[in-house]
């Protein structure tokens, strides 16, 4: 499994391009986006480096055949004459997910229960041994999907946990924003590292290690394990090379990074994960409300990107005044910067009383949400 790899790169909607850009500039060949996916070919090296590396995937799959089934029994007689060996031993571990089911089958589960079962009796029959099944932590995890009229793809899932476990999460605040979305609005608003960067309303932090993990270039994955570390073919040396390479390249953030929230324990929460990150130093944090912040000092200009509250939570009592005072704010304090704000709430962004420059339609989990671009001029502009 080591040359020329087919990988499919599922992401959050409205990432899709974000994402070609990261698999890009890894040296994916052929990136093509999809509808909450991007497809890439690459070798085993570059499978690993995308996992370690690449900030707006959700998971990397290895595409290991595409065929098309009538019914169930075609699916099981498939499933079972693939070779397996190369990917599993006899005695390990696997898992199946199944996704989209198609309209034909029965429900996800039976799909998954029936390609266990091909799996299985190949092993069983080979070798006379079984593999079992395991939901934690399998030596091979397969991710099925079945669309239209019977048109399978079978993949194997070499991320294991979702990549948006970065490993630096315990506890969080209130509504927290996935680890993938908030790189993702970084990339969308063009954030590289290179300019201050503010989070006024930070929560427990996400956005604010996100950004620090690249401007310090810091691979998101390197707190964290990979399902591919326990295929057979595992390359530990290669493997050892890519993880120094990322290291290597770590470097101290270039421009100011300031976080506050006018709660104390999200401060708190924000201030453990920036250990954990090993960014701590790298972060200004305050217990502030946003009417009371002030840009980094000696700084011209900047980039701000935050998640303010959408509903009447975090006691903010009057959502539609909290999101006028921002608007005010940004006027009055934060000439020269480009302000990003996603919000749920559009009664609410109405508020904020500035004009927007651009409107990107994210997914906050399952909410539907817009990322909002303001530009705040220096002088009367704005």
């Amino acid at each position: 499994m080591h040359h020329d790899l087919t990988l499919a790169l599922p992401t959050l909607m409205g990432l899709e391009e974000t994402l070609a850009d990261e698999a890009r500039e890894l040296g994916l060949s052929e990136v093509t986006p999809g509808r909450r996916v991007v497809t890439a070919r690459g070798n085993l090296e570059l499978l690993y480096r995308a996992n370690l590396e690449l900030r707006t995937a959700v998971r990397v799959l290895v595409t290991l055949d595409t065929f098309k089934v009538t019914h169930e029994q075609s699916l099981y007689d498939r499933l079972r004459a693939t070779n397996w060996r190369p990917y599993l031993a006899p005695e390990g571990s696997l898992f199946v997910d199944v996704v989209d089911p198609g309209r034909w089958f029965r429900n996800t589960h039976f799909i998954a229960q029936l390609t266990k079962d091909a799996i299985v009796d190949q092993f069983r029959d080979k070798y006379g041994t079984r593999p079992s099944v395991d939901k934690r932590q399998p030596d091979m995890r397969i991710h099925l999907r079945i669309a239209g009229e019977g048109e399978v793809t079978l993949s194997l899932d070499s991320s294991g946990d979702g990549l948006h476990r970065r490993g630096y999460r315990r506890r969080t605040g209130e509504a927290p924003i996935n680890e993938v979305l908030a790189a993702g609005m970084l990339g969308i608003a063009g954030y590289r590292g290179e300019q201050p960067f503010v989070d006024p309303m930070c929560g427990s932090g996400t956005l604010l290690a996100e950004a620090a993990l690249i401007a310090t270039r810091r691979a998101p994955g390197l707190l964290r394990s990979f399902g591919f570390e326990r295929w057979p073919d595992f390359d530990r040396a290669t493997w050892a090379t890519i993880r120094q390479a990322a290291l290597d390249r770590i470097r101290p953030a270039p421009q100011p990074i300031l976080g506050a929230d006018i709660d104390g324990v999200a401060v708190a929460i924000s201030r453990a994960t920036f250990d954990r990150c090993g960014v701590l130093p790298q972060v200004t944090l305050v217990e502030s409300s946003f009417a009371d912040l002030r840009p980094p000092q000696g700084t011209e200009g900047g980039l701000m990107v935050t998640n303010p509250p959408y509903e009447m939570r975090l006691q903010t009592g009057d959502i539609e005044g909290l999101y006028q005072e921002i608007g005010d704010n940004l006027k009055t304090h934060w000439a020269g910067y480009t302000a990003w704000l996603i919000s749920a709430n559009s009664a609410a962004v109405k508020r904020v009383g500035l004009r927007t420059t651009r409107k990107v339609p994210l997914m906050n989990g399952p909410v539907e949400a817009r990322f909002c671009r303001y530009d705040m001029y220096t002088g009367s502009a704005s």
